[in-house]
């Protein structure tokens, strides 16, 4: 009994991971042989073009749908917001130009020079509240 190995317990998703094993060798043979042919490359070259002019088709449509609801595509909102930086820049610009114009704020100035009394009253002339 010392001798003899313990009995080996067989693992249920074996027989499942060999059947997958075997089935993506064969479907990796299968495609490399099908991808090495002329005819494929010519159809997914056609495929990819009838993707292509699909899309363009969907736009131009969307295009026009958005027309006639009168709502804004993504090229007006595009066209929208560079217009808006374009205007922010420009004010920018005429800010920097008005603080030009106007000189040193009172801020830069410090605060403004008091004035210095120079009439003194005495007691009983000091002028009524």
């Amino acid at each position: 009994m010392a001798g003899d190995t313990p009995p080996k317990k067989k693992d249920p998703a074996a027989l499942w991971r060999e059947m997958v094993v075997q089935w993506e060798q064969s479907v990796n043979a299968l495609a490399t042989q099908v991808m090495a042919t002329g005819e494929f490359s010519w159809d997914m070259n056609w495929m990819m073009g009838v993707s292509l002019r699909m899309q363009k088709v969907m736009q131009e449509m969307r295009g026009r749908y958005f027309d006639a609801l009168d709502l804004t595509t993504k090229d007006d909102l595009k066209a929208l917001g560079e217009r808006l930086q374009s205007m922010k820049a420009q004010l920018r610009l005429m800010a920097a130009s008005l603080e030009r114009l106007a000189g040193p704020s009172d801020a830069a100035l410090g605060a403004p020079p008091r004035v210095a009394r120079t009439k003194r009253f005495r007691g009983d002339e000091a002028p009524k509240s």
